[in-house]
């Protein structure tokens, strides 16, 4: 059931409204302040759904805020390099007892 928006006419209140099958007729609709019966439906304005971002709107928000774009996953490449090393030094030391 969509809500409207009206505004009566005859004090100025803006109220919404659900109309359709379950609920009121847009010609029954009055006033919840005076009780008129002369109204005015709006248009209604609505909230858009968010959006995942593009990546080209992520590169340029990134750029905006001073990040770097390969930060996170460039440290986990170099901690997983440095965790080989390590490891392969000490197989190697066991190697040479």
């Amino acid at each position: 059931m969509p809500i409207h928006e009206f505004e009566c006419l005859k004090c100025g209140n803006r109220f919404e409204e659900l109309i359709g099958s379950h609920a009121l007729e847009e010609t029954e609709v009055k006033c919840p302040e005076c009780g008129g019966t002369e109204v005015k439906r709006l248009i209604s304005s609505y909230s858009p759904t968010p959006r995942q971002m593009t990546p080209r709107q992520k590169r340029r928000l990134e750029d905006k805020r001073g990040t770097d774009r390969g930060g996170a996953k460039q440290r986990f490449k170099q901690q997983r390099a440095a965790e080989r090393r390590a490891a392969s030094r000490r197989a190697g030391r066991r190697g040479n007892r």
